[in-house]
């Protein structure tokens, strides 16, 4: 294939108009409705207001993360990536897309990449037992500096760093450019500062440094990311609307959605997209999940994310998809040309369930698997849609995180939401901020207290 990736939505569709399904002629109506909505959403990516576009506006930071890598590939043997939501799920998507699952355990003279992203002592003491400390270097990212799990982890991090030597000069920290106390951290410090743009959540800045500078260490030209992006903005821009892919998918699902597809399956026919698979629940959920609309309405819309991996989940997950509750669109990822296939010998020859492989590729046989799987589900009356990527390289990647990055702040627009606050995130942090004795929360300490002993009693707790 030419194109860097192809969209098949044919099998969201039906002859005759019903709840599973769309027609041509609802399609047609639901053009005319929302071909405004998409075209006002298209100048705002042309004249490159929506806050997706900005690590467009960042390419000059580009040889400044390529020098900082190398400095780092240099003078670190492992590399330690602290971070949670957004300030990971990106980076980890990379890594293991473009470098594979094993990069930590393959000889290639880089430095090991570990990526912390969650507040558990038994996880953090494995690493340290793991990690020389001397010859780490430490990546702290938190998009607004106060994340109070990646705050905690940097703190406990940066003090064994010091106490086992290490400079503090090669620390990098990658935070929002607003003043607050990391930022005058790092300042304090004279380590490196690398900003994500104010304006961009941290959920979708997997192509800014946030994402681009781990890719430089791991040897991936973080450029070749952003121009994948850029070549999809382009096509979402300028393709007219009759044959703009996104605006169909978007106008599919969001018409889905309100027929009781509440579940957005994301089946995906690699294990070098497992990681992509859950940055796509996070941005997805995060961006889409709202109880109030623009208006200040009570709206509580969106669908909830899954992703699953192909052909594992096929023995696990496919069973309640088949036969389960017709609640759900899926959409298949596959990958059309992988780096090396493998093609089968002829063993077994006189066993019938093993002599039919021979002379067949491991390729062939998951996208045989892949096509059966969507055939069956679409037979069980569930809407499926198909993307299918070039090839693994970074240049499709950007392009892919770029489609459903798009693709999410065009459905906010049918959903009249927005797409890049979170609202529902907060108040557990402002509990944490509270119950932890952050100064700044001391006033609201004693009414959380306080709901915290009313909660404890209403507990049915039972032994085993």
């Amino acid at each position: 294939m030419n194109e860097l990736m192809t969209i098949d939505i044919g099998h969201l569709f039906s002859k005759e108009p019903g709840p599973n399904c769309i027609s041509s002629l609802e399609f047609d109506e639901l053009s005319i409705k929302y071909a405004s909505t998409f075209g006002d959403f298209q100048n705002n990516l042309r004249e490159e207001k929506s806050p997706i576009t900005l690590p467009f506006q960042e390419t000059e930071l580009i040889p400044k993360l390529k020098s900082l890598a190398k400095n780092l590939q240099e003078k670190y043997a492992n590399i330690l990536i602290i971070g949670i939501g957004g300030s990971a799920l990106g980076a980890k998507a990379i890594l293991q897309f473009l470098k594979g699952p094993y990069y930590n355990l393959e000889q290639h003279g880089k430095p090991r990449i570990f990526i912390l992203d969650n507040l558990d002592p038994a996880l953090v003491n494995k690493l340290e037992e793991l990690l020389d400390l001397k010859k780490t270097a430490i990546i702290y990212a938190s998009k607004s500096g106060s994340t109070p799990e990646t705050a905690a982890n940097f703190i406990y991090f940066y003090n064994k760093y010091k106490e086992a030597g290490g400079d503090v000069r090669d620390l990098v920290i990658m935070c929002d450019p607003a003043e607050n106390g990391i930022n005058r951290i790092a300042k304090s410090l004279n380590c490196s500062l690398l900003p994500i743009p104010r304006n961009l959540p941290g959920r979708y800045s997997v192509l800014s440094a946030v994402g681009c500078l781990p890719a430089e260490i791991a040897g991936i030209d973080s450029a070749q990311l952003l121009s994948g992006a850029k070549l999809m903005h382009q096509s979402i821009i300028n393709e007219p609307l009759a044959q703009n892919a996104l605006f169909a998918l978007g106008v599919c699902l969001f018409e889905l959605a309100s027929r009781g597809k509440g579940i957005h399956v994301l089946f995906n026919y690699s294990s070098f997209l497992f990681e992509f698979g859950l940055w796509f629940m996070q941005i997805w959920a995060e961006s889409l999940g709202k109880k109030y609309s623009l208006d200040g309405e009570i709206v509580q819309v969106g669908t909830t994310p899954l992703t699953c991996t192909g052909a594992t989940d096929q023995h696990s997950l496919l069973q309640l998809f088949k036969e389960g509750p017709l609640d759900k669109i899926f959409g298949f990822l596959k990958i059309d040309s992988v780096p090396k296939d493998i093609i089968l010998p002829s063993e077994f020859s006189t066993e019938k369930e093993y002599a039919y492989f021979a002379g067949h590729s491991l390729n062939e046989q998951l996208g045989i698997e892949q096509l059966s799987t969507e055939m069956s589900l679409v037979k069980a009356g569930n809407p499926c849609y198909l993307l299918t990527l070039k090839d693994i390289s970074p240049t499709s990647l950007g392009a892919l995180f770029y489609f459903y990055e798009a693709l999410i702040v065009f459905s906010a627009r049918l959903w009249n939401i927005n797409p890049f606050d979170q609202p529902g995130v907060e108040e557990g942090k402002n509990i944490t901020y509270a119950l932890m004795n952050r100064e700044d929360y001391a006033s609201t300490r004693s009414k959380y207290a306080e709901e915290v002993a009313a909660y404890h009693q209403e507990r049915r707790v039972y032994g085993v």
